[in-house]
């Protein structure tokens, strides 16, 4: 029960990552709000989390628009009576060259990577810093916020972004109860990732090219991406402060 008596926001957590997230904080002892922009999949969640006898509830949440952010903020302090972790999660992704993207690719890429987590972080902060104890927020970042791949320079970009949000207000708060910090996931074996190798032209032989990507020679689960979060947002990482958390089979140590 690592995170008994702890309210948190998990963005993005009606699949993948957020999901198992969600979930593996709420048996940890965690009161989870469940924002996400599929209320089907969110509310499946909650009813998950239930079922294992862990208490949550749904926020339909567009994480691109300030005004839902600030009312995701308040539905957890209502509901739970603080905010002890934020965990910004949801994310899109988008594989092409830059003169292959659209106005409104880059818009949508990064109002969801980029200014969602900064909506939320700027809503969340206050009642951090009003609160006693101390807080976390967590960004889900990626491998390729640390070091680059090719056909995917914006998504890079916004990847890079989260990892640097995270560094810049880790020092602005660490004397002020509130830790950030960025989880980095290499090739998750998620819904997201499914979708994206089925579109592919061979997807058996992709499957097998992301294997052997890392040097572990697997793909990672969203269950060891959510026991690294438990730790990094647990009283366990009291003294880790503004670190980008590779998750990744070894893929940055190449």
């Amino acid at each position: 029960m690592r995170l008994e008596n702890k309210a948190a926001i998990v963005t993005g957590a009606g699949t993948g990552i957020g999901r198992a997230c969600a979930k593996r904080f709420a048996k940890e002892g965690a009161q989870v709000l469940i924002a996400d922009i599929q209320a089907e999949e969110g509310q499946a969640v909650v009813d998950e989390i239930a079922e294992a006898g862990g208490e949550a509830r749904f926020r339909e949440t567009d994480v691109r628009e300030p005004d839902q952010n600030e009312r995701m903020v308040e539905e957890c302090l209502d509901a739970f009576g603080g905010l002890d972790i934020l965990f910004c999660n949801a994310g899109v992704t988008l594989a092409a060259e830059i003169t292959e993207t659209s106005d409104e690719d880059i818009d949508h890429l990064l109002n969801v990577n980029v200014k969602g987590g900064m909506y939320a972080a700027r809503a969340a902060v206050p009642h951090m810093l009003e609160q006693e104890g101390d807080s976390s927020i967590l960004f889900t970042a990626s491998k390729t916020g640390l070091v680059a791949q090719e056909d995917s320079p914006l998504y890079c970009a916004s990847k890079g972004a989260a990892v640097m949000l995270a560094k810049a207000l880790a020092l602005d708060y660490a004397d002020r109860g509130i830790r950030v910090n960025a989880l980095c996931p290499g090739i998750i074996d998620t819904p997201m990732l499914e979708r994206y190798i089925e579109d592919l032209p061979n997807p058996q032989d992709a499957w097998q090219e992301f294997r052997q990507a890392q040097p572990i020679g697997r793909l990672g689960t969203p269950e060891e991406c959510a026991d690294a979060a438990l730790w990094l947002v647990s009283e366990e990482a009291r003294f880790i402060t503004g670190v980008a958390l590779p998750v990744d089979g070894g893929f940055t140590a190449e």
